[in-house]
């Protein structure tokens, strides 16, 4: 009978481990979630014409940090003409803009609203296309020939 009791004691606290384990499993996947929905995005992605000032834009995401550059076309193999670094908000719905650089084009200040895909990063609305999706290498190619003219 004192194994019986023992037994379901021991039972017990393995079935009370289990759940202690798995609730702190579902608590570190939920930690991590953000920096991996920030991983995801990480890359460099294109625009054309940004701004109305420079032929070509460049969203560069590392984890929170987004650093935003417009090229001319004397550019992408060149310095940028404007550039800009901000980070995204914990939620990722917003670019908060730190350094926005001494450029008077720069339209880069504030915050801006964001909208994600797996290809496509729109800022306020404007959509920057991932490098190496069919459309970002389109637009880069069409800027490269534009500006070997």
């Amino acid at each position: 009978m004192s194994i019986t009791v023992t037994t379901r004691r021991t039972r017990a606290k393995i079935a009370g481990s289990i759940v202690t384990l798995a609730a702190g499993s579902l608590i570190l996947t939920a930690c991590g979630g953000s920096s991996d929905s920030a991983s995801k995005l990480d890359g460099i992605y294109y625009i054309k014409d940004v701004n109305g000032t420079s032929e070509l834009g460049q969203l560069v995401v590392k984890g929170n940090s987004v650093s935003h550059h417009e090229y001319t076309c004397d550019g992408v193999y060149e310095d940028a003409d404007v550039t800009s670094t901000g980070e995204f908000s914990k939620d990722q719905s917003q670019i908060i803009w730190t350094v926005a650089g001494d450029d008077t084009r720069n339209e880069r200040t504030g915050s801006e609203s964001v909208a994600t895909s797996d290809t496509s990063i729109s800022v306020s609305g404007s959509a920057y296309v991932r490098d190496n999706s069919d459309a970002g290498k389109a637009l880069l190619d069409a800027f490269k020939a534009k500006c070997v003219k």
